[in-house]
């Protein structure tokens, strides 16, 4: 077995705060001891590279379903799960040693799936398409009146910053992606381009001076408004994302900085159709 030097992204599903607190702690015990692992915050953007859902509650279930998990983006069940799903399961109560031993089981199992996509020249059928969804909706009337909001067809990013380096970098990227980009460097003119022009997706560096984040985007978020703007912050200490003040204004979620490329195209692609 190969150890890599880099922790792999876990996101949680359907888990208390005190139960994430354990996670937490039984990754950071596991440092430098192996594959390491972290939890993703709640509202973080990055894609995980596989997914741990509590077995016990049928909405983590039917969320875990939904996301379609594979051998490149496998998923774990913890607990006695109501339904039937195709994933390998850990018994309650959670015995740490055989979790992460069912983690590293994973992550060799993601690793050959990959290896098996590089040699191969051979276009599949993704997964997703061949498993059928399961007929169980338990989504919250919020999350509804998100999906009847229209994103605009075409639409272009906007970048909150002051930061010539960061706004050079994400100018590129999204230039390869094909993407149109607008800048402001405070909300007035944040809100004026939001006005006047079809955006998709805005993206605030929460360091950038002068703006306050949480009041941005609740100006932007106009509410009953035909069209959905997706906001994005940029996130790096000693910025603390409050979850619970981000979801009352509206914010779609986060991204650590410093931003990988790949993370950042796919969420563009979560935010923008004509991308995916």
């Amino acid at each position: 077995m190969s150890f890599h030097n880099f922790p792999f992204a876990v996101r949680l599903i359907g888990f208390s705060s005190a139960e994430e607190e354990r996670f937490d702690a039984a990754f950071a015990v596991r440092q430098g001891k192996g594959y390491g692992y972290f939890r993703l915050a709640q509202n973080n953007l990055q894609d995980p590279d596989m997914y741990v859902a509590n077995a016990d509650e049928l909405r983590a279930l039917v969320s875990l379903a939904d996301l379609r998990p594979s051998d490149v983006r496998p998923a774990l069940m913890i607990g006695d799960p109501q339904i039937e799903l195709p994933y390998p399961r850990v018994a309650r109560p959670i015995d740490w040693t055989a979790l992460i031993a069912a983690l590293d089981g994973l992550v060799e199992k993601r690793a050959d799936a990959l290896s098996r996509l590089e040699a191969s020249d051979i276009v599949t059928v993704p997964e997703r398409r061949r498993r059928n969804r399961l007929d169980v909706d338990l989504t919250d009337p919020a999350e509804y009146e998100k999906m009847r909001a229209k994103v605009p067809d075409n639409g272009l990013v906007l970048v909150i910053d002051k930061n010539s380096a960061l706004r050079d970098y994400l100018s590129d990227l999204l230039a390869r992606q094909q993407v149109k980009v607008a800048w402001a460097d405070d909300e007035t003119k944040a809100v004026d381009i939001c006005q006047q022009h079809p955006v998709a997706v805005v993206m605030i560096n929460t360091s950038t001076p002068g703006v306050d984040p949480y009041r941005l985007c609740w100006a932007i978020k106009e509410k009953d408004s035909p069209v959905r703007i997706a906001v994005v912050f940029l996130v790096s200490k000693p910025f603390a994302y409050d979850l619970e003040q981000a979801r009352y204004v509206g914010a779609d979620g986060f991204l650590n900085k410093p931003l990988a490329s790949q993370h950042m195209i796919s969420v563009l692609k979560k935010f923008m159709p004509l991308q995916r």
